[in-house]
């Protein structure tokens, strides 16, 4: 664990906001909007360099105290400390945002299976997780919130997407749960569930050259965290930014799959440099010890 500017006295515990993957994209403009308005702040990301050179361009832009913990979100071992270093900074979590997340475009078939593994773990275990560690402590001082970011992509099923867009399903899925539960408390549940991103998300998952890069509108990170964060202080549930992406989240609700799925299927296709389709790898024959072991599995059952 890498933590900065310890202390351990709980007296003297002040509120701050805790913000993974708080330093790019998304999560470094929401940074800049909750230090704007005055908050502390707690960033969480894997890279120490980058988190200390975030800490000193906010602490140095704001009057407020940044302090930064690098954590491997996608185990257990780091949700937990991110916990331990908020106690430790003399912080409580007023506000939780969830925005450290990975995707990855291509054929499910040609996935490693270990990645795919770590982007459930990040882009959900790691929000409920944390989630279940500060939410109960804003319920019961009255006070606080848990902002999550989603993504339109939540709304339907996206072929060359699925396990991501079936993640921030998920996360839209249970932000909406857990804004019913909690309402009456005191506390905020938010989620913000943007289109097109100028991150560098997309080329990171291999989806540059995708048709929906060039079809759909994109939104600056700043535009999409300043639209967040007033929402957000507003207690408002759910935001899409533009009205293009809140048509589609409402025409989708009447589109069938047989339709709706091939359309997003030729959005999303990957494709190389000159516009050309890729396909999936060729698939190669299992080992002869593994397809032994399936044939005695068979057997067994007969």
């Amino acid at each position: 664990m890498n933590d900065t500017n310890l202390t351990s006295d709980p007296s003297l515990a002040l509120p701050a906001v805790v913000i993974t993957g708080g330093t790019e994209g998304i999560g470094r403009a929401l940074a800049e909007e909750f230090a704007r308005d005055g908050h502390n702040l707690v960033l969480v990301a894997r890279d120490g360099a980058k988190l200390a050179r975030t800490a000193a361009e906010l602490s140095q832009a704001y009057p407020v105290e940044v302090k930064v913990t690098a954590q491997d979100l996608t185990t257990p071992e780091g949700c937990a400390g991110v916990e331990q270093a908020v106690r430790r900074f003399g912080f409580y979590a007023d506000v939780l945002v969830n925005n450290a997340g990975v995707m990855a475009s291509g054929f499910f078939q040609d996935a490693d299976p270990a990645a795919m593994r770590r982007m459930i773990d990040l882009d959900v275990r790691a929000v409920v997780d944390l989630t279940s560690r500060f939410l109960p402590g804003m319920i019961a001082r009255g006070h606080g919130g848990v902002l999550n970011v989603a993504s339109m992509m939540g709304f339907m099923p996206v072929p060359y997407e699925a396990v991501y867009a079936a993640s921030k399903a998920f996360v839209l899925s249970f932000s909406k749960s857990l804004a019913y539960e909690t309402w009456g408390t005191g506390v905020t549940i938010s989620v913000v569930a943007p289109g097109v991103v100028s991150t560098g998300l997309h080329a990171k998952a291999g989806g540059q050259n995708s048709r929906y890069l060039l079809w759909f509108p994109a939104w600056s990170p700043e535009q999409v965290a300043k639209l967040a964060y007033r929402r957000f202080k507003r207690s408002r549930s759910v935001t899409l930014p533009g009205i293009g992406n809140k048509l589609g989240a409402f025409v989708t609700r009447f589109v069938p799959d047989f339709a709706l799925i091939p359309m997003m299927g030729w959005f999303f296709r990957v494709r190389d440099d000159e516009g050309n389709v890729l396909w999936p790898r060729p698939l190669t024959k299992p080992p002869e010890s593994e397809r032994a072991s399936e044939t005695a599995r068979f057997k067994a059952t007969d």
